[in-house]
């Protein structure tokens, strides 16, 4: 299918208003600031003296406190596990560590923790996570094998229907189910991008016969996350067998890993981003997410996976003001990391198990990243502070930055 340029012009058009959500966002706290801004803290660690780790590790590049969550496998089972894989590439374990350590300082004020709190729980996720990797043994986390805060939130998840998930997004429109159009979850599209929506999705499901139980229905820009603000992305409707059958599905543009620049360790030669990006996370969860795939539309590359009432994120909030709960949570984080790099090891030119369970023996590494987030959350903290005042004075007003891009372009 070739790349429709008037449809790629009105997606332009919709970037000031979803960039102007995304600068908002960032300004209402540091931790909100630093999961918007991965590319800060590598340019930043990778300025900073080298961690001595001779590891190579499939990573999820952006890791911090709220890039695990839940999600039902293509099995129909529920998992906790990391679950954002945009920024992945093969890296040192300790650009892993140092990246979720440093979000637990700057997450810490914001559920009310002091920064004895903040050094407790970082030491508790390095002790974790050491000693899960030297055990060499790669696991999942579900509701039958884990207990406290995870199997609450796992079990509670239970309770959530598609049929009131979907109630939730869509809406009916002269006797047919459309999604509904709240500009929180939903954008509008204008009816060429639609069709070409609807007609690639068409073309998709006939190419094999496990896919051709649906329907396309309706489909709209997806408004969702925050450092992926401003992506091109799509929730799509399709329906199935019947009433009752209906599903969501969530196609995402893909784009280069941040850390690109900075690495030092040849990566495959994938034949996309989308490929790189769904290969990895392939490899690193206990089990993919359901209809995990990619796809080429438009002309680019996307990733398309299904939206589910039991996706979701853990909420810092349910762990303001107990420690101990953050604990254990911490803990449950440390092992579903290291679970992600052993399971991981060994492919395509990652360390083996053994060169992992080695380089858990090691000592010097760990108090090096564990001075590095600490310090680094106040450089986080600073740049907040920088980026609070430009915000405020109206730097970062959405109409400026598109101008201010295709100023570069015009350049180049």
């Amino acid at each position: 299918m070739s790349v429709n340029k008037k449809i790629l012009e009105f997606n332009k058009d919709r970037i000031p208003a979803l960039l102007s959500r995304k600068y908002a966002a960032m300004r209402s706290n540091p931790f909100v600031f630093f999961r918007g801004s991965c590319h800060l803290f590598y340019d930043d660690l990778a300025k900073a003296p080298a961690f001595k780790d001779p590891t190579r590790a499939w990573i999820c590049g952006d890791l911090h406190l709220e890039n695990f969550g839940t999600y039902k496998g293509d099995n129909r089972a529920a998992y906790f596990d990391l679950n954002d894989f945009d920024e992945a590439v093969l890296a040192p374990c300790t650009w892993e560590i140092a990246r979720v350590l440093t979000s637990i300082w700057v997450a810490s004020g914001s559920v009310g923790y002091s920064a004895k709190d903040a050094g407790f729980l970082s030491e508790s996720f390095l002790k974790t996570y050491v000693a899960t990797l030297r055990r060499g043994k790669a696991g999942a986390i579900e509701k039958d094998t884990i207990r406290g805060l995870v199997r609450k939130f796992l079990l509670s998840l239970k309770l959530r229907s598609r049929g009131e998930f979907i109630g939730r997004r869509t809406v009916f429109k002269k006797g047919e189910l459309k999604l509904r159009i709240d500009n929180e979850h939903a954008m509008e599209l204008v009816p060429g991008q639609k069709k070409l929506i609807i007609d690639f999705f068409d073309d998709w499901r006939s190419e094999r016969p496990d896919r051709k139980f649906f329907k396309v229905y309706d489909a709209a820009i997806r408004i969702a996350g925050t450092g992926s603000l401003g992506v091109e992305r799509y929730v799509v409707l399709v329906r199935g067998n019947g009433p009752g059958q209906e599903y969501l599905l969530d196609l995402k543009k893909s784009s280069a890993s941040c850390l690109n620049k900075h690495l030092k360790i040849k990566q495959p030669a994938w034949k996309n981003e989308a490929e790189r990006i769904t290969q990895i996370q392939d490899r690193v969860q206990a089990v993919s997410p359901a209809l995990l795939h990619d796809a080429r539309f438009n002309g680019r590359h996307f990733v398309l996976k299904e939206l589910q009432p039991i996706q979701d994120k853990m909420s810092l909030s349910l762990c303001k003001g107990k420690l101990k709960r953050m604990e254990e949570l911490i803990c449950i984080m440390a092992q579903v990391t290291a679970f992600g790099h052993l399971r991981a090891s060994g492919r395509q030119g990652s360390s083996i198990a053994d060169e992992l369970i080695a380089f858990s023996k090691e000592g010097e590494w760990k108090k090096q990243v564990l001075h590095y987030a600490a310090t680094y959350s106040k450089k986080v903290e600073s740049d907040f502070q920088v980026y609070a005042k430009a915000y405020d004075e109206g730097f970062f007003a959405a109409e400026k930055m598109i101008e201010k891009i295709k100023t570069k372009k015009k350049k180049k």
